[in-house]
């Protein structure tokens, strides 16, 4: 790293951006998270008491975790990025004495931190209501890391391919919002139809929950070592489109 004070600046000011609005950034998302946990997790594990051998409450919280990793993850880069265009700073970012590479870690890392936050504060609150097995320590920190990874150079991508935030909020509302209920966040992919079960194999987001869950529960539908591979392949590819974007200055440059 050349130059590790301008980065860590960077990394600064991306992370202080979203702290000073932590009512919207942080304290939002979580309280949405602990609604979905109160509406369905309160109301539906009376009816569903077990799920191989898990309570529902305890199935529910890793998704209501992935949720907001991914959220957030995605909305940090993206938002920023796209608000300097607005401002018609971007130009300001290239210009810095800063190597791409050092702009998109300081971009991924606040990014990172900030979906910790809100799933780490998720977690703490579940807490206060039930308890997990914990059956992979190391599998539930991987997991949590590369799912917040992938939405970070996702976030950094659409950022930079976006023209305005309809198509930042295009990308989570129609693609990110229902690949994430269809990827068994409410209920086991395995009580779906056969066809359909298959179909949301291809859904990443199931890879994710299930990886988390089976690190807090013990809990899989699809082999570990299926979900870490596939995890791990499309964070390298999407870390790499990323980088390549922001390098070549694609879509930010004239």
């Amino acid at each position: 790293m050349a130059n590790p004070r301008g980065t860590f600046t960077l990394f600064k000011r991306e992370t202080m951006r979203f702290l000073k609005v932590y009512m919207q950034t942080i304290f939002a998302p979580v309280v949405n998270n602990l609604l979905y946990f109160a509406v369905f997790g309160f109301s539906l594990h009376r009816a569903i008491p077990s799920i191989q051998g898990i309570t529902y409450l305890q199935f529910m919280v890793p998704g209501l975790i992935i949720m907001g990793l991914v959220n957030n993850a995605y909305q940090n880069p993206s938002s920023s990025i796209i608000l300097m265009k607005y401002q018609g700073i971007i130009g300001d970012l290239l210009s810095i004495p800063l190597k791409r590479s050092e702009i998109f870690l300081a971009f991924i890392a606040s990014a990172v931190i900030r979906s910790f936050i809100v799933g780490g504060v998720t977690f703490l609150t579940a807490l206060f209501f039930i308890s997990f097995p914990y059956t992979s320590i190391p599998i539930i920190l991987i997991s949590a890391f590369l799912v917040a990874l992938f939405f970070s150079f996702l976030g950094l991508f659409v950022g930079i391919w976006a023209k305005e935030f309809d198509n930042q909020a295009f990308i989570q509302t129609f693609i990110i919002m229902p690949l994430t209920f269809l990827g068994g966040v409410f209920y086991p992919i395995t009580s779906l139809p056969a066809a359909m079960a298959t179909v949301a194999k291809f859904d990443p987001i199931v890879h994710m929950i299930n990886l988390l869950r089976y690190g807090f529960t013990g809990l899989q539908e699809i082999p570990i070592s299926l979900s870490l591979i596939v995890l791990a392949s499309i964070t390298i590819f999407m870390g790499l489109i990323s980088f390549i974007a922001l390098r070549t200055g694609w879509k930010l440059q004239n």
